[in-house]
């Protein structure tokens, strides 16, 4: 767990470093990669996503919910990304996300945390229109001791292939994918 806190911190800082570097860079520079993208999953049903860096890393902040199930389920969250492969007309992007899952409230204080690996190919529709799609490795952490005088159980993954049970934590995980479109620079 201490782990987990220690990256979450660095993709933090590596956020807010983007984001400076950014606004100081030129907006002539080439290296300078701006993004905003809507797309769908199985997780996040609907999400949106800034991104902001220097090339080939770059910043992410992300919002989405989990509509198509019993109860309403929102998220926020950061993460870092790079290209693999840009060309003019097609990319390939890896990202980590980290998100804050909020369940049944505006905010849940119990541990609830959506963890992603993501790979995606996009592919230029016009001079500043994407659209992209791509696996997604997802892991659902939730804290499920009593705390806050009630014990915490989430619901947040719509399937498991793995699932683990501990005293202190669940933790289930699943193949998933987006698709969306993409507006950049």
């Amino acid at each position: 767990m201490r782990t987990i806190k220690l990256f979450s911190v660095i993709v933090i800082l590596s956020a807010i470093t983007s984001f400076s570097w950014a606004q100081t860079v030129s907006q002539s520079n080439k290296s300078l990669y701006k993004a905003f993208e809507m797309s769908a999953s199985e997780g996040l049903n609907l999400q949106a996503a800034a991104k902001v860096g220097i090339q080939p890393v770059y910043g992410i902040f992300g919002i989405g919910t989990q509509f198509l199930s019993e109860d309403y389920k929102w998220a926020f969250g950061l993460g870092i990304g790079t290209h693999l492969m840009k060309q003019e007309k097609q990319s390939l992007n890896l990202e980590y996300m980290i998100y804050h899952v909020n369940q049944n409230e505006i905010w849940t204080d119990n541990y609830n945390n959506l963890q992603q690996v993501k790979l995606h190919y996009s592919r230029r529709l016009g001079e500043k229109v994407s659209v992209f799609g791509g696996p997604s490795l997802n892991l659902n952490i939730a804290e499920n001791k009593e705390s806050f005088g009630h014990t915490f159980e989430s619901t947040f993954a719509p399937y498991d292939i793995y699932s683990n049970i501990g005293d202190n934590h669940t933790v289930k995980g699943w193949v998933g994918f987006t698709l969306g479109i993409r507006f950049d620079k």
